[in-house]
């Protein structure tokens, strides 16, 4: 085998070196060059391929490839020619751009924001690290949110208000920040990050007119994957606060790169467990999650590789397991067993989305926000569980066993997005969500119900669940949006 092709099969895994060898044939006659812009290029991950094919972009990444290669080679030289100004050239491309020098500038664009997608910018601090600009499209009045119901990094929306922002480091790495926030994939890489994308010749304008001369140019745009500063892109699970969180125990902060010990860390989720101190961590103490608050009395940490993954046992000062949590290859929590906690407050692992299976066989009350943003839970055991508060796993769809005989009220929007037609499960010992499709909300279920059945002590706004004679329990609710539930009290 080839040299190169062993090196890339080291660091990137085997299909990357069966895709490299047919892709990049001509590259591989020149000893060392494509496993070095490889590695300068792309931080080791065996997950690479598998990725640049579920995205299909198997033809960008080449012509990256080949680009970058092309540069390193030519010796070009720098023509001086005119270029206008970052406001002229983004005025021919139907923006206003503004220039923040205050907090008071940032705050300002606020306004073009709805609030749960603001960006995190707003949060203060920005200019500390940064410089910002905003670019307004010259129609924004025209542009709604509301005309928008599937939002896409770059439809008129999304790009009608972006942030442009350099870092304050040698790397000068840039982002360009969508309207839409995290509602969409890779947000804080509108436009590929490449200002050419808006219009050409950008890059260069910024660089003589404002002296931002990015050290590291981003060509080519993956989902999941950030470019940090030191020019590699990086796999990450998540990214809270501009703050991504990657396998591999990095975390990368104003896209600067921070690797952890593996022999005294364990980067999981956006949490870090530390092995030596034994206890349980937030590297951002802006974020707000009960889970922190679950797992104390910490007395032993045992770490065992299963399946790929890993699997932690963790034992109280009475030597009893209380706590077991399952990781993916990537760090990502998957599976979590809790054997003590009996109430969790509000915003529970709110941010978690891999979560697949979940077993705590004494909770009995859950806060607001429990796992609203967990997106691939299969199976929950809360055997004890008598009252759940508001979003409880709201936008859950794939949940197919649930466990809850004791439930007795629940909150607004209670698994509210499930639409699974394999949902089964008990609640108050009935059958629940027994139609093949279900309703998009279980308040409106409710709602429906007490439109049909107004004397019924059973149903309430507030989603209480009781055991009651007065509905019929072959009665079918219809709403506008949603087909046939039949509800079993």
């Amino acid at each position: 085998m080839n040299e190169d092709l062993k090196i890339i099969k080291k660091y990137y895994g085997e299909k990357m070196m069966h895709f490299c060898r047919e892709a990049f044939s001509t590259l591989l006659e020149e000893k060392g060059v494509l496993p070095k812009k490889l590695l300068e290029n792309f931080n080791s991950n065996h997950s690479l391929f598998k990725d640049i094919a579920k995205y299909e972009s198997t033809g960008d990444f080449k012509n990256y490839i080949y680009n970058i290669v092309k540069k390193a080679k030519a010796n070009l030289k720098d023509i001086s020619i005119r270029i206008d100004n970052p406001a002229k050239l983004l005025s021919d491309a139907g923006y206003n751009l503004f220039e923040c020098k205050t907090e008071k500038d940032i705050q300002s664009f606020k306004k073009y924001y709805v609030p749960t997608e603001e960006i995190c910018t707003f949060a203060g601090g920005r200019l500390n690290k940064c410089h910002v600009f905003f670019a307004i499209k010259k129609n924004v009045d025209e542009i709604k949110r509301k005309n928008f119901k599937n939002p896409s990094r770059q439809d008129e929306y999304g790009t009608s208000v972006i942030s442009i922002q350099f870092t304050k480091d040698e790397n000068c790495t840039l982002s360009i920040k969508n309207r839409y926030n995290n509602k969409v994939i890779n947000s804080d890489a509108t436009f590929s990050n490449d200002l050419d994308n808006i219009i050409e010749g950008l890059t260069e304008s910024f660089k003589k007119h404002y002296g931002m001369k990015q050290k590291y140019s981003n060509e080519f745009d993956l989902p999941g994957y950030v470019r940090a500063g030191d020019g590699k892109h990086y796999k990450y699970n998540y990214e809270i606060n501009n703050v991504y969180y990657c396998p591999n125990n990095i975390i990368i902060d104003n896209f600067q790169v921070k690797k952890l010990p593996k022999e005294k860390k364990i980067v999981m989720d956006y949490f870090i467990l530390d092995l030596q101190e034994k206890n349980l961590k937030l590297y951002d103490k802006r974020i707000n999650d009960f889970f922190l608050k679950s797992i104390v009395d910490i007395k032993k940490i045992e770490v065992k590789n299963v399946d790929g993954g890993k699997e932690i046992i963790i034992y109280n000062q009475e030597r009893e397991v209380i706590v077991k949590i399952t990781l993916d290859k990537n760090n990502n929590i998957i599976g979590l067993l809790n054997n003590i906690i009996t109430k969790t407050g509000d915003y529970f692992l709110y941010y978690n989305k891999r979560l697949t299976s979940i077993d705590f066989p004494n909770l009995e009350q859950t806060g607001n926000y429990f796992l609203s943003c967990n997106e691939h839970l299969i199976s929950i055991n809360l055997p004890n569980l008598k009252q759940t508060g508001n979003y409880f796993l709201f936008n859950n769809q794939t949940l197919i066993n649930f466990n809850f005989p004791n439930l007795e009220q629940t909150g607004d929007y209670f698994l509210a997005l499930n639409k699974q037609n394999k949902c089964k499960g008990n609640i108050m010992e009935k059958d629940f969500f027994e139609e093949e499709e279900l309703l998009s909300s279980l308040k409106s279920i409710l709602n429906s119900l007490k439109e049909i059945y107004p004397s019924s002590k059973g149903i309430r706004e507030e989603a209480m669940f009781e055991k009651s004679e007065s509905a019929n329990e072959n009665a079918k609710v219809f709403s506008k949006n949603a087909k046939a539930f039949e509800p079993v009290f």
